[in-house]
């Protein structure tokens, strides 16, 4: 029997990952509330029409707090194509900084951290 949609996308996310689906993810779970078993990351997924992200966020920070990871919510409109990830403003602009800096190292960007103008 094939995994409901709602599943078969935590799988998905997981696995984006490179880890696994949480058995019984959410309340149930004797691992973690999030939907995956990645260590740094608590990863609510929802595979929905709709869904009120902030409402979702209220709930899922908290309990990423309590067990000391990163939270993402990982979002996928039903019967649509792409998903989105949704995270802290901070933590984006932490990752900006990072991508900053290595794409200056490795010559991605130009010294003001910028994609190069194409000729």
């Amino acid at each position: 029997m094939a995994d409901k949609a709602w599943k078969a996308f935590e799988r998905r996310v997981a696995h984006s990952l490179g880890t696994v689906r949480a058995p019984l993810s959410g309340g149930a779970s004797r691992h973690t509330r999030s939907d995956t078993l990645h260590p740094d990351l608590y990863v609510e997924c929802k595979n929905t029409q709709r869904v009120n992200v902030y409402a979702l966020r209220r709930e899922t920070w908290p309990l990423a707090e309590r067990e000391s990871k990163i939270p993402v919510l990982a979002l996928h409109e039903s019967r649509r194509k792409g998903s989105l990830a949704v995270i802290d403003w901070d933590f984006f602009l932490q990752l900006w900084e990072c991508y900053r800096y290595v794409g200056m190292e490795k010559g991605w960007l130009d010294q003001n951290g910028r994609l190069p103008e194409k000729e």
